[in-house]
């Protein structure tokens, strides 16, 4: 499976489909099940490589396999998301419809996977995730992406990096400027992976030239491939 060096450059664009593949990005995070199989088609001609997005941690209720759930899958209801809800990742079933979606990414072409929401152990999820829990469903995530031939990332969870560090290819990261926790993310770039790191600065789409030094002065020293988006996830990007 692919590894991707340190220092890629990206774009993430979550929003729906994907107006702007020729982008300069070496990498494009795209939406599983909204990004369709064409757009993939068309990075790959152009030479990029595509990581797809999808919650591995949360049941989101207008996902096409949402049925699929049931009721002793579902936790509390996560603050601030409308229609999304903590899965108990224990569940067999909530493990069965992860393993599918993995297959869905390696059917579609994706190069890699990045499964968000891991960290339900860190939030009030509602169903007694411990963080030896997220590690254990890190490890089932993994081995499942890596049999289908897909690359995974490991999506913010700073206190879990020592554990998944060896088996995860690259990082995905939100606001660690912003939470000042970069440093926890370093492990990746000292082993040759990449730090797909984004940053929401409030007045996005327009930033003042001396946010954006700030931001990218931090990011540069810690050498990793930091974007500048609106929290929406849409096409808008300005990249250190």
């Amino acid at each position: 499976f692919w590894q991707p060096a340190a220092g890629s450059t990206w774009q993430i664009e979550l929003s729906g489909v994907v107006s702007d593949t020729s982008y300069p990005a070496d990498v494009f995070d795209l939406d599983l099940f909204d990004t369709p199989q064409s757009t993939i088609d068309a990075l790959h001609a152009a030479g990029k490589k595509v990581i797809c997005y999808f919650s591995a941690g949360s049941f989101e209720n207008w996902r096409p396999d949402q049925a699929d759930f049931q009721a002793a899958d579902k936790g509390s209801a996560m603050e601030g998301w409308e229609g999304e809800w903590w899965l108990n990742t224990k569940t067999a079933n909530v493990r069965s419809i992860m393993a599918a979606r993995i297959e869905i990414a390696a059917n579609k072409g994706c190069d890699a996977v990045d499964p968000d929401n891991v960290d339900g152990y860190a939030n009030a999820n509602g169903v007694g995730l411990t963080s030896t829990d997220g590690t254990d469903f890190l490890n089932f995530l993994a081995d499942t992406a890596h049999a289908k031939g897909l690359s995974i990332g490991l999506k913010n969870a700073g206190d879990l990096v020592g554990e998944v560090l060896d088996k995860m290819q690259f990082h995905v990261n939100e606001q660690c400027i912003e939470f000042d926790e970069c440093e926890l993310f370093k492990p990746f770039i000292d082993a040759g992976k990449p730090v797909f790191h984004i940053e929401y600065p409030e007045s996005a789409p327009s930033i003042a030239a001396d946010v954006k030094s700030e931001k990218c002065a931090a990011a540069n020293s810690m050498s990793f491939s930091t974007v500048l988006k609106t929290e929406a996830l849409n096409a808008w990007i300005d990249a250190c």
